[in-house]
């Protein structure tokens, strides 16, 4: 079995165990107060390592002022886990994990991570739950 095939079926225990949603393209996690963020999964290589980009929109990075974005910089420095970024016109939250060494606790944290605080970042922002 694949490293992706191994990633894609923990990734499919953990969401079923913490009762997310599994979509072709990622996990659609809810969240208290009716609220729900989706996090995307992109497979890749880097200097031939399998990787996977786990990644969620929060708004579009072109309605934010320049002080906003600023300050989503200033917010990297503290984060956790991951990063914020501009990726195709939208401010998202992305995390990176190897996959021969992605395990359901790391899968599991890393996705509760980006939806959480993506989430509330989304409604601070941008006062939407759009994704």
């Amino acid at each position: 079995m694949s490293t992706r095939e191994t990633f894609g079926q923990t990734c499919e225990r953990v969401s079923e165990r913490q009762g997310w949603e599994v979509l072709p393209s990622g996990v659609r996690v809810d969240l208290p107060g009716g609220r729900r963020q989706v996090v995307s999964l992109e497979f890749f290589e880097f200097e031939s390592q399998e990787l996977v980009r786990l990644h969620t929109v929060i708004g579009p990075a072109d309605t934010l002022p320049t002080e906003r974005l600023a300050l989503a910089l200033q917010i990297n420095a503290r984060l956790a886990h991951g990063a914020l970024a501009v990726r195709d016109g939208e401010l998202i939250m992305a995390n990176t994990l190897l996959l021969k060494d992605a395990d359901a606790a790391e899968i599991e944290a890393s996705i509760a991570y980006l939806a959480e605080t993506a989430d509330y970042y989304e409604k601070t922002l941008f006062g939407t739950d759009q994704h």
